[in-house]
């Protein structure tokens, strides 16, 4: 059963959240004026001035991309630090603009060698497809050129605090076809969503501490969500590793089918050679543009845990 979409919030949250609602909304028009070659550009100023001015995260990416890529000395990994301020930057406006660019402008902005060819024809055919990505390079843009393919596509995305930013972002995403599954909705619901809309996204590398499955990431055992491997599963729907990278404004889209053969009875051996596939897969992409990976969040957090307890006894 799904969760309520917004717990009951004082009138003083509201509030703020009404400012947030507001700022948003003013921002959003600047943006619309805005062409879009100023607004990546300005994007990645703001990835610079958090990178010099607002560290509160740089000692957890600095830590994830230590564990990531030992071999860096100190002036590489403090390269690919500000590096990853800078993408995250361009990624954030860009984010909020490519939602209110018209369909022919996104188009002219992506580079899919064969991807329109692959998804009219499994829509044709009414083969689902199952889309695993990560917390990598633009799943926004992702999701945008998916929705205007055909009759569109849906995604699994996580509710926002904000009700109102939540309904706003809702809204413009859903305008451009893509449906959104928020992850309180449980498996029934994902299910129905790959069977209706044809394809679903799942962004697949989120911490999932004892209810996920341990994989190797970066030579790392972490915990990772085991959703796409019981969706194969159930639906047994074409499965795909879909990778959009961000180039300076332009972007591009890989995809690769994954072949699977299916168990008489899942367990947990099929789930975990599945996910370790498509997290290969990821790290694979990741190694080719590391800048473009979200160290910014807790991906190995039980090993935060272990560190922090041995700091604590010495």
């Amino acid at each position: 059963m799904a969760a309520p979409r917004h717990k009951k919030v004082r009138p003083i949250t509201y509030l703020r959240y009404s400012v947030e609602f507001l700022l948003l909304t003013v921002f959003n028009v600047i943006l619309f004026i805005l062409p879009w070659s100023l607004s990546w550009r300005l994007g990645r100023g703001l990835g610079w001035l958090g990178y010099k001015y607002f560290t509160k995260r740089k000692s957890t990416v600095e830590r994830n991309i230590k564990r990531a890529f030992p071999e860096l000395v100190s002036s590489e990994l403090e390269a690919l630090i500000k590096a990853c301020y800078q993408h995250w930057g361009e990624g954030f406006i860009s984010t909020l603009k490519l939602w209110m660019i018209s369909k022919k402008k996104v188009r002219s902005l992506v580079e899919a060698p064969g991807y329109d060819d692959y998804v009219l024809s499994a829509q044709a055919a009414n083969e689902p497809i199952l889309y695993f990505t990560g917390h990598f390079g633009s799943w926004e843009m992702a999701g945008r050129y998916a929705g205007g393919i055909g009759s569109g596509a849906a995604s699994i995305y996580r509710i926002q605090k904000n009700p109102l930013v939540d309904w706003f972002l809702t809204w413009i995403r859903e305008y451009h076809h893509l449906k959104l599954i928020n992850s309180w909705s449980g498996m029934p619901a994902f299910e129905d969503a790959i069977k209706r809309y044809t394809g679903l996204a799942v962004v697949g590398d989120q911490f999932k501490a004892n209810k996920g499955l341990k994989v190797d990431f970066f030579g790392i055992s972490s915990s990772t969500p085991k959703g796409a491997a019981i969706l194969t599963y159930r639906v047994k729907p074409k499965l795909v590793f879909l990778a959009c990278t961000q180039h300076r404004g332009k972007y591009r889209i890989k995809i690769e089918e994954i072949p699977y053969d299916l168990p008489e009875i899942l367990n947990d051996d099929w789930m975990q050679s599945i996910t370790q596939e498509l997290t290969s897969k990821l790290e694979l992409e990741i190694r080719k543009f590391p800048e473009q990976y979200f160290w910014f969040h807790r991906r190995w957090r039980d090993l935060d845990r272990k560190e922090a307890k041995a700091v604590k006894q010495t």
